[in-house]
């Protein structure tokens, strides 16, 4: 127990460095300072995760009958072999070029002339996650894109992707103009401009009665909630979303888990659950439908029935931008990527050809593009710019588990969410603190709860019993 204890709190060290990182990298240092910390605290957090003394506390610990979670050890061993791999002086670099990449990209967005730079300074970002990748899937013994895969969570493979993929592509295929057919026949009445203020004010009042402070949601992500005044949905929904990445948080604290190794799949899960799951449900707009006629001073035409905002709430808007991205035109934006990514990594595609291949995978899925450069395509937002990649799947793996815990829940635990009606979110919280985020588990909670593992055909008849498709 000993040994556990210190690789325990060596990972705890290694969060907090990393917890620092986010912080800094959404700081407003100057360039040259922000690269300066950052790469020294990287440096910092590779020598403690490589340190010859994680080995031998290892090899004690998994020796050990008494050790406290076998499969956490398991994790540990493969974080510091992988990482172990990694000369310093890559570690460094990788860490500049990401630094140096995300600035270029905030940039080019004041200033286009900065986008070529921007370009150069991608290519060697990937030249780099590429070199990481072949060295830590050589030690893994595993693809380069599992390699990246791992880095947030151990749960997902390309073996998870060849099985979810081709179902999730096939059913969008088939949907994709029925769905827009009907949506047409639908006479929805849009909310006009709404000022920003009075959208903080609703989703204030949701936090409210999800027993949430303003200041849990920043603090679980960093980030700040984006409002646009001509989609009070947009703000919502963000909102939502990370309301569920703070219930998550909230849920472990109660339960005592505090692991060092975040499981990126059932936090996407929880914030998902809560923006597409639950913030599309009729349960939740009956509750919210007179706080909107209230705080946005509804009167005259415009409709703000109940049936109105369900249509509002769940349109389906096939926007080229992942941000705005409803949960059908997820599985498009998330496909692609992915299929992008695998392809980067793997040397079958250069950023010079990127964002051709980008519109045509748009076109592929009927999704239209107004495009000017590639900030509207690749770099339309700075995941990839900021050198995360191996993440996107993680959310078709997690709506699928958002689904299945939804589907559940109304199948038979309905007065959970009949509750929400009132806007009593306790008994929902308490359901998912006592059933999904009770043990340091992951998917294979899926399983126990449900009684089945990630289940594609449960999103899909989701999403065709929603949208009324022909079966």
């Amino acid at each position: 127990m000993k040994s556990y204890k210190f690789l325990e709190e060596v990972l705890y060290r290694v969060k907090n460095i990393e917890n620092t990182l986010k912080v800094l990298n959404q700081s407003q240092l100057n360039i040259e300072d922000k690269v300066e910390q950052m790469s020294l605290l990287e440096e910092i957090r590779h020598e403690i995760i490589s340190h010859d003394a994680i080995k031998e506390s290892l090899a004690d610990a998994l020796g050990n009958k008494k050790s406290a979670n076998t499969q956490q050890l398991k994790l540990i061993e493969r974080i510091h072999k992988s990482n172990s791999a990694v000369p310093i002086d890559l570690v460094k670099s990788l860490s500049k070029a990401k630094v140096e990449c995300q600035n270029l990209w905030k940039l080019s967005h004041s200033e286009t002339s900065n986008l070529e730079k921007l370009k150069e300074r991608f290519t060697d970002l990937i030249t780099l996650i590429r070199e990481v990748a072949s060295i830590k899937s050589q030690q893994l013994k595993c693809s380069k894109y599992d390699s990246l895969l791992a880095d947030y969570d151990s749960d997902i493979t390309e073996k998870n992707i060849r099985e979810v993929f081709p179902k999730v592509g096939k059913f969008f295929s088939e949907n994709v103009d029925e769905i827009i057919e009907k949506q047409k026949k639908d006479k929805v009445t849009n909310i006009q401009k709404v000022a920003t203020q009075k959208q903080i004010e609703l989703g204030s009042l949701c936090l409210q009665q999800m027993g949430i402070a303003l200041n849990e949601i920043r603090t679980s992500y960093y980030y700040s909630i984006d409002y646009d005044e001509s989609d009070f949905c947009y703000g919502l929904f963000s909102l939502l979303r990370h309301s569920g990445y703070a219930i998550y948080q909230k849920c472990l604290a109660q339960n005592s888990i505090s692991s060092p190794i975040t499981r990126h799949v059932m936090y996407e899960t929880q914030g998902l659950f809560m923006e597409r799951m639950i913030g599309t449900s009729r349960e939740f707009i009956e509750f919210i439908q007179p706080h909107i006629k209230e705080k946005f001073a509804i009167k005259g035409k415009t409709n703000s029935s109940v049936e109105n905002l369900h249509l509002v709430f769940n349109e389906i808007n096939l926007s080229s931008s992942l941000k705005n991205a409803d949960e059908f035109s997820l599985l498009a934006h998330i496909m692609l990527r992915t299929r992008l990514e695998q392809d980067i990594i793997n040397g079958t595609l250069e950023v010079k050809n990127l964002h051709d291949a980008w519109l045509e995978g748009m076109k592929h899925y009927e999704i239209p593009v107004k495009a000017k450069n590639e900030l509207d395509t690749y770099f339309q937002d700075e995941c990839w710019a900021s050198g995360v990649m191996g993440y996107f799947p993680i959310k078709i793996i997690a709506l699928i588990a958002a689904v299945q815990i939804f589907s559940f829940l109304k199948k038979n635990h309905y007065e959970s969410l009949s509750a929400i009606i009132k806007g009593d979110f306790s008994l929902l919280i308490s359901w998912l603190s006592q059933n999904i985020y009770s043990a340091k588990c992951g998917l294979e909670l899926l399983k126990k709860i449900t009684g089945k593992g990630l289940d594609v055909e449960c999103v899909t008849y989701y999403l065709s019993e929603k949208y009324n498709l022909s079966q």
